[in-house]
């Protein structure tokens, strides 16, 4: 089923907050979807350049150089153990319903990203996600959709200092005909999430190129 409604202040908030982020750091952006007949969780894992090789000693177990079907299938199995979502206070199990990883040329570049897609059934009035993956090496990003096209209201959202994980009460409501026909128009949540990676991808190229520059002119001035 499509999902709609993610807000473009979404996007630019988690844009913001990734400004932030090194080449060193394995970024974890979360967007987590309500709607009236389950909840979608979507993870989406980018390592910077320098993270690869710790990412690769995660993932790659026969240390073949290589990410086998079988390691992509051990590694989302791993982010599915780590991630937690409760639901009025209960566990809430998440299905995975798909995962997508890119070529390892991409990753070496700092621009390649694993995608996985969780979903549960289970609905309520309350929820809390938290994401304890890696800890010691990644920074994260996580939000929930804003205007979902089934009149999702959300509130007192709360999240922790290092966004690992969010909080919120959400409710549903009807949906008048104008903001129905604003949400036919919103653009669909893969497409924030690709805003939110391009704008980092493109900090993180102009970055690389600065440094390298900064170093240079370091090296001609003590020469």
């Amino acid at each position: 089923m499509r999902r709609t409604g993610v807000s473009a202040l979404l996007a630019l908030s988690l844009v913001g907050s990734a400004a932030a982020h090194r080449l060193d750091e394995y970024l974890q952006a979360t967007l987590i979807g309500v709607t009236r007949d389950g909840i979608d969780v979507e993870i989406h894992l980018t390592p910077g350049v320098a993270m690869l090789p710790v990412l690769m000693a995660v993932i790659d177990q026969d240390r073949d150089g290589r990410i086998s079907s079988a390691e992509e299938r051990a590694y989302v199995g791993r982010v599915l153990r780590e991630v937690d979502l409760q639901v009025d206070g209960v566990p809430a199990p998440l299905s995975l319903i798909a995962s997508n990883f890119p070529t390892l040329e991409s990753m070496r570049e700092g621009l390649g990203t694993i995608a996985i897609k969780l979903r549960t059934a289970r609905g309520g009035h309350d929820l809390r996600f938290e994401n304890r993956h890696l800890p010691q090496v990644s920074a994260y990003l996580v939000n929930c959709l804003a205007a979902p096209s089934d009149g999702l209201v959300v509130r007192r959202q709360q999240r922790d200092k290092a966004q690992r994980s969010i909080a919120f009460e959400y409710s549903f409501g009807a949906i008048s005909g104008l903001r129905a026909a604003w949400i036919a128009l919103a653009p669909s949540w893969p497409a924030a999430l690709g805003m939110l990676l391009a704008a980092r991808m493109g900090l993180l190229l102009y970055r690389a190129k600065r440094d390298k520059r900064a170093s240079t002119s370091s090296q001609v001035k003590y020469l």
